[in-house]
């Protein structure tokens, strides 16, 4: 689509947006980007965060803290372990330590964008070395609709279900494979 066309749709001269496609405008009203979203297919969202308390990943961390508590005694669990490739510094959110065993471990709270998690996690995953990755996700309404929706796409990376992966891991034994563990 032309700035022209586009400029006859939404009501804007091509001038302006071709400020706003650029980034130079400085200031543009959110009604103009959702005619200008709109005309070209997209939805315009706003997120907004509380910026009040200075630990901005707490969800997280309560998430890792009650699978924590599920574990036996004798396993260990480590937080921010770096994959361990001089120089990266990404991070496992977590690691679950047995005797002769390690399992990393990525967190989230909410599933947001699975390509975009899946692609993090295979690369993650390739570098460390460690192709079993314990997914845990928040048990919420949202997430066990989006593990449901798509299924299919969790399948291949993470064929153990939380129910199994849990039951090995307080057996202090490691999933037999990458597992999704609801939390």
């Amino acid at each position: 689509m032309t700035l022209a066309e586009l400029s006859s749709r939404v009501g804007l001269s091509a001038a302006q947006l071709s400020r706003v496609e650029r980034g130079l405008a400085a200031r543009v009203p959110y009604e103009s980007l959702v005619m200008i979203g709109a005309a070209v297919g997209l939805d315009i969202s706003v997120r907004a965060f509380p910026n009040g308390a200075p630990v901005r990943d707490a969800a997280q961390l309560e998430l890792l803290r009650r699978l924590r508590s599920l574990l036996p005694a004798g396993l260990r669990m480590r937080f921010e372990v770096p994959i361990g490739q001089p120089g990266d510094l990404r991070a496992w959110d977590a690691a679950i330590d047995g005797r002769d065993w390690s399992r990393p471990v990525e967190a989230e709270s909410r599933l947001r964008d699975v390509q975009a998690l899946q692609r993090r996690v295979r690369l993650k995953s390739r570098d460390a070395r460690m192709p079993d990755v314990i997914l845990l996700v928040a048990d919420t309404r949202h997430n066990r609709h989006v593990l449901r929706v798509y299924a299919d796409a969790f399948a291949e990376q993470f064929p153990i279900g939380s129910r199994e992966a849990l039951a090995t891991l307080r057996a202090g034994r490691p999933p037999r494979g990458g597992a999704i563990v609801l939390g």
